[in-house]
């Protein structure tokens, strides 16, 4: 018995014991193979991205068309960019353009002590905004009573085109404000509604929430008529 113990160790460590070594490492390269290719496909390919928060590219270019009546005709145009990498479905969309007059001022300065924030205008100053024109809506997302919706899938694109009129010299400069609150979470509907303010310009009222990706720029660019 004990010597036919021996015989048997020495052939479990001879070519069968080669072989189930073999085995076993190719069973483990298969495994980890499968790991890896589970990673990089499902995890960094799917789950990854979709985990991100959505990024969208606003811009906005105005140009000065034409003049009919005494009046300028101006053309807007407003780019929705989806940069990111989850779908980006947007609560509500509100352009307003704002007119300003420049008016020459004496240069002047005025020290502060470590500023945070500077802006010099030296031979100039700026009137108070005036509404000239807008457009806003409220999707679906925001309420399910409007016609409205405004969605991207990653990588497109939606283009506006408007054209609106202001008084001849009545203005020097146009600015243009968005605002765009948007959200990858479309679960649920998140209230949303329409602030019409006294002057004529509209703001897009929604919750305050990491859910919700805020976006208000103004201005976004602007445009010397004069």
């Amino acid at each position: 018995m004990l010597f036919g113990s021996k015989n048997r160790l020495t052939n479990l460590r001879g070519p069968h014991l080669i072989a189930v070594v073999r085995d076993t490492v190719e069973v483990l390269a298969i495994i980890a193979a499968g790991v890896w290719a589970f990673y990089v496909f499902a995890y960094e390919n799917r789950i990854k991205p979709s985990m991100a928060n959505p990024d969208v590219n606003v811009t906005a270019a105005i140009q000065r068309i034409g003049e009919r009546n005494g009046l300028i005709a101006v053309g807007l145009h407003v780019q929705l960019r989806n940069i990111g990498t989850v779908r980006a479905h947007f609560l509500g969309i509100a352009v307003n353009v704002y007119g300003q007059r420049i008016v020459e001022s004496a240069s002047h300065t005025s020290a502060r002590p470590y500023p945070l924030r500077y802006e010099f205008e030296g031979f100039y100053r700026t009137g108070p905004r005036v509404p000239v024109y807008a457009y806003a809506y409220v999707t679906q997302l925001g309420d399910v009573s409007t016609q409205e919706d405004t969605a991207l899938d990653p990588g497109t694109t939606i283009d506006n085109y408007r054209t609106f009129y202001v008084p001849q010299r009545r203005f020097d400069l146009l600015l243009v404000g968005i605002d765009a609150p948007y959200t990858k979470f479309e679960d649920s509907v998140i209230p949303t509604r329409l602030v019409v303010k006294p002057l004529g310009d509209v703001r897009v009222a929604t919750q305050l929430s990491s859910r919700v990706e805020q976006y208000n720029i103004t201005p976004v660019t602007s445009l010397d008529v004069r």
